[in-house]
């Protein structure tokens, strides 16, 4: 039986790429332009970040060039890999903030609110897109040395 992709085409993964280099772009313009400007800062980062999930997005869920069973048992190795990474990650953020060490969060709560807005909604999702595409490519790597 033969089951239908959920995946994107190939060329996805290009517009990816080409979302990569824009916003890498984005944030050299926010860090050379905006360094004094909050506002427009504020807003550069928050495209820079949009645009690099998005670009993620795009290249980890489109097709190979040839995409069989081989490469989709890496997409699946590669996915069971990421999710222990993410739950590490968890699992390591739980512990610290029920510790709660005073040189992390020695000011307001509201601080630590933020840190934390920051990093679930910006800095995991595209740690655990990396993680997975990393993966997934030293898996294809691997097999054609081999």
């Amino acid at each position: 039986m033969h089951s239908k992709s959920i995946l994107m085409p190939h060329a996805c993964q290009k517009i990816g790429w080409c979302l990569v280099a824009l916003s890498l772009i984005s944030f050299i313009v926010k860090v050379l332009f905006f360094r004094h400007n909050i506002d427009g800062a504020w807003y550069f980062a928050k495209a820079t970040h949009f645009t690099a999930l998005l670009a993620f997005f795009f290249i980890c869920l489109s097709k190979e060039k040839v995409e069989d069973e081989m490469i989709s048992a890496y997409r699946l190795k590669a996915a069971g890999i990421t999710g222990y990474v993410f739950f590490v990650i968890l699992i390591l953020i739980s512990i610290v903030l029920e510790l709660r060490p005073g040189f992390l969060f020695s000011q307001a709560e509201d601080t630590l609110s933020m840190y934390l807005s920051e990093f679930f909604l910006i800095v995991l999702p595209l740690l655990l897109f990396i993680v997975y595409f990393l993966t997934f490519k030293v898996l294809l790597v691997r097999s054609k040395m081999q």
